[in-house]
């Protein structure tokens, strides 16, 4: 495997550097890398900070120091090994008068080799490599459980070293063919006839500077080269094109390979699970979500169902609307005999999504929607009641704009047969509301869309029609066969610090990683290999993209910014208004290169539109707007949307980050193991108790006990009140203006979560649906505390709750054996490494080396008398839904918590869920 350098660690070994002699430094494997100086001034001062210090300026010159030694000891002949580099910071920080921190540095590297040695046993391998360094424990768990790729027996076969090579090198493929040499923009060329082409006879003979292909590479590369080739775009022949690749006329594409990789290495940036799953792998699709259109037709709905499979064999969801079926008990001309309705068909649909599993790694999700007006509509808000049905789809009731007027004035509304346009009979409005936010308040379902605000902006309303579907989380708004491609810049990771120790947000590197990120999902457009050809076709006509945000909770801890605050939602707005802006124009970039998107001329973007309200508020506008509209009218625009706030499950437990938009679930939760009782930390959190001297066991279990939360932790400063506010400290209200904060500067939609307590009432829930509405929201999900069966996610430490959760887990496991005994096996508990642990009752270091003993022994670490199953016979669709339907506090892949967030129920340790676009 080539080894991948950061261009950015180059520079900056370069110039912290200097004349040292030494140049180069011994890794634990035996690689030679650059000595980079950088690396211990981070080190001292992270151990420094740790015991209350903040001179980054005396870190550094205690670096110093530390060069000085090494240069005695090894000058420019011999190469230090990082072991010798380590006990000479140890030997600086004592001599210079640092007993504290050369403690919590000796400290700190004991607990990293513990580290090494639980990610060697993870990742099943004696050495780990750089790019294992950069994840934590969990993040590998997840790779590991859902992204490596394994043999037949289980056993890895790929490092997340090689999987982010592989990923970066299929999305760069599109440049290779977008090079000026072999692309022709005007579409002049002829037409070429398609060749014969073996990509496994060529599988690792070709490469792109040191990045080999391989066969799904090839395969990849020789899709789009045909389809652009059909387009009059190409100059040259596939022949003549592999002949140039050969002769490595595209190695400078190197760099861009190298740049993708960097992006996700990094954790600034990561894809949707489909492009990292499939990617340089057989499947190729890189798209999480679809929507498909349901006509009222057995023929229709039959081809729909038959379309569904194919998507979720290869690792997608699926948005339906079924309101152009008749309803219930309406004529069926054809067989004189009457229609059994939307709801028996969605029932269908959710069956059908039990038995497949989807493309190894996640399950079938499906969004079902029906319009308000239609004459099922009350039989469709309550289908879920309870959650003992559906356990397959979210749910929507698409509110359609005929309703206000009927819910303002009190007047009666009237419900429409879509099948002849006809009234079939007309309801109370305001009855009909009750009832979706009752049953919302009761089973966290339905969800509630906007019909109007969903069309307000839509660049293609005069060309397409209105959208009246989403994908299953409702966050991304598409036409029938068009398709998702989402991707999320981890916000959280463009803090920095100055010399002096204090925290910025460094704008100029969210620009770059914004700019990037756009150009790597356009090109996942081009490369994408689509289940259906409809859906290559629609997908290509608007080339939608969607780039989001992930890690916001983690980014206003460390800027000290109230989630809950004017303040918090003023950055929220600066900080969606600059994604979308730098988005908007790397895509009149992309249009300059490549061309615009097809249906361009036909959309509102050349009248000087744009598909987002704060557009229109000019006195919000942080930059000048007028920039982007003056580049598309001079080249047009790549994409139809380029920004959408999408669930971040996996992919923000990849980058250590927490989820999406949401706010921080708990600052400390309790977690019982054989080996002892652990508190897990938030990080930033614990950081600032550290600079507070605040920081200790009694005061962990006291906030775990307040369900995570410090508001009613007594000696807590009120400052720290203010800023370290939990998902369940926050108002529906706050909830809901965050949402809309966001709203107001992205092209499709948002998925988050809008929380209530227990306690609260039915008439909470519908004041907050009538403000979303008011404020602009496009759609509304909500949850309130308990509402599904039991509580989802438990913070507190209550040995009584603890012992019914597990007579419940015990009941839910014997029916789920006496049906499918086969499959309830074991499997590793994942912990939540976000989170900081600590142990409750005895020695970290001993509880470590146990856990490590344990793992060795063959045993997995877990609650005690908690779930277990075999990691490589995942429970099947259907265990899980008796799971699911019995209000299961655990996940049922790995025994973790469960927490409702972003529109979804998913696990908080394995990332296992229903719907993530993540």
């Amino acid at each position: 495997m080539v080894e991948v350098v950061s261009q950015s660690s180059q520079s900056n070994q370069e110039k912290a550097n200097g004349a040292c002699l030494v140049k180069q430094v011994r890794k634990r494997d035996g690689r030679l890398v650059p000595f980079d100086q950088e690396k211990i001034v981070r080190a001292i001062f992270k151990a420094a900070r740790a015991v209350g210090g903040r001179d980054k300026r005396l870190a550094r010159k205690l670096s110093d120091k530390v060069v000085e030694k090494l240069e005695k000891a090894f000058g420019s002949e011999k190469i230090p090994g990082i072991e010798d580099i380590q006990n000479v910071v140890e030997e600086v920080l004592i001599e210079e008068g640092h007993a504290k921190t050369a403690k919590a540095y000796i400290l700190y590297r004991r607990q990293r080799a513990e580290l090494r040695e639980e990610k060697k046993i993870v990742l099943e391998k004696d050495v780990v490599d750089e790019v294992d360094k950069q994840f934590d424990l969990n993040a590998l768990r997840v790779l590991k459980a859902r992204y490596l790729r394994k043999d037949e027996r289980g056993k890895l076969v790929e490092s997340p070293k090689q999987l982010f090579t592989r990923v970066a090198v299929h999305a760069a493929l599109p440049d290779l063919l977008y090079d000026e040499r072999v692309f022709d923009a005007s579409a002049s060329q002829e037409k070429r006839v398609v060749e014969a082409f073996n990509a496994r006879e060529y599988a690792g003979r070709l490469s792109v500077g040191f990045f080999a292909l391989n066969e799904f590479h090839l395969e990849g590369l020789k899709r789009v080269f045909d389809r652009m080739a059909s387009e009059g775009k190409m100059r040259v022949s596939w022949s003549e094109f592999l002949k140039m690749l050969e002769e490595k006329a595209f190695d400078a594409h190197e760099t861009r390979i190298r740049e993708f990789y960097e992006l996700m290495v990094s954790k600034k940036f990561l894809p949707n699970t489909p492009a990292l799953v499939n990617f340089g792998n057989r499947f190729g699709m890189g798209s999480a979500c679809f929507v498909l259109k349901v006509d009222d037709s057995i023929e229709s709905i039959m081809q729909t169902l038959s379309n569904a499979a194919k998507i979720f064999q290869s690792g997608g969801g699926v948005g339906y609307n079924f309101s152009r079926l008749r309803p219930e008990g309406d004529i069926v001309r054809s067989t004189s005999g009457v229609a059994s309705g939307p709801i028996s068909f969605i029932e269908l649909y959710d069956k059908m999504t039990e038995v497949i599993k989807q493309g190894g790694v996640r399950r079938g999700a499906n969004m079902g929607i029906l319009n308000s007006n239609h004459p099922d509509i009350e039989k469709f808000v309550v289908a879920k009641k309870g959650n003992k049905a559906l356990t397959n789809f979210n749910i929507s009731v698409m509110i359609m704009p005929e309703f206000w007027d009927c819910f303002e004035n009190n007047k009666p509304y009237p419900l429409v047969n879509p099948r002849n346009g006809q009234v079939v009979r007309s309801v109370n409005a305001r009855e009909l509301f009750d009832l979706i936010v009752y049953q919302a308040w009761e089973s966290a379902e339905p969800g509630v869309l906007f019909f109007d605000r969903i069309n307000e902006f839509n660049p293609f309303l005069e060309t397409l029609g209105p959208i009246d579907c989403t994908n299953p989380c409702s966050e991304v708004l598409l036409y029938p066969n068009e398709s998702c491609n989402l991707g999320s810049i981890n916000v959280w990771a463009f803090v920095e610090e100055n010399e002096d120790g204090e925290l910025f947000f460094n704008w100029n590197a969210l620009k770059k990683t914004i700019i990037l990120a756009t150009r790597f999902l356009d090109n996942v457009i081009d490369v994408n290999n689509y289940p259906l050809p409809e859906i290559e076709k629609t997908t290509l006509s608007t080339r939608k993209i969607g780039l989001g945000v992930m890690g916001v909770g983690d980014l206003l801890y460390e800027l000290r910014l109230p989630y809950d605050s004017e303040e918090g939602r003023a950055f929220m707005e600066q900080l969606m208004e600059f994604v979308n802006f730098h988005s908007k124009l790397a895509s009149i970039e992309l249009a300059r290169e490549r061309g615009p998107f097809p249906l361009f001329e036909k959309s509102f973007y050349p009248q000087g539109k744009m598909p987002f309200a704060g557009f229109y508020d000019r006195d919000s506008w942080h930059v000048d707007w007028n920039v982007v509209v003056d580049g598309v009218k001079k080249f047009g625009i790549r994409n139809g949307f380029t920004t959408v706030i999408a669930p971040t499950g996996s992919i923000s437990m990849i980058a250590g980050c927490s989820s999406g938009i949401e706010p921080v679930y708990s600052l400390v939760f309790e977690k019982n193991v054989k080996v002892g009782s652990f508190y897990y930390i938030d990080p930033v959190f614990e950081k600032v108790l550290s600079e507070h001297e605040l920081y200790d066991n009694h005061l962990l279990k006291e906030i775990s006990d307040n369900h995570g939360s410090i508001r009613n932790v007594r000696y807590i400063p009120p400052s720290l009140k203010k800023v370290f506010v939990t998902a369940h400290d926050i108002t529906p209200e706050n909830h809901i203006r965050a949402l809309a904060a966001f709203q107001k500067w992205v092209d499709s939609s948002i998925s988050k979560t809008n929380n209530f307590p227990a306690d609260a009432s039915v008439e909470d829930m519908r004041k907050s649906y009538l403000l979303a509405y008011k404020l602009g929201c496009k759609g509304v999900t909500v949850y309130r505390d308990s509402s599904i069966k039991s509580q989802v996610l438990v913070t507190p430490s209550s040995k009584k709750k603890e012992k019914e959760r597990e007579k419940s887990v015990e009941n839910v496991l014997e029916s789920v054996e006496d049906a499918n005994a086969e499959r309830a096996e074991r499997v590793e508990t994942r912990v939540v490494e976000r989170m900081i642990p600590v142990l409750a009752q005895q020695s970290s270091l001993n509880a470590r080396s146990n856990a490590s003993a344990s793992a060795n022994a063959g045993e997995s670490v877990v609650d005690a008398k908690s779930v277990r199953f075999n990691s490589s016979s995942m429970l099947n669709a259907s265990s899980k839904s008796v799971l699911l339907a019995s209000g299961l506090k655990t996940c049922p892949d790995c025994g973790g918590a469960l927490a409702f967030k972003e529109g979804c129920v998913s696990c908080t340790e394995c990332s296992w869920g229903l719907c993530k676009g993540g």
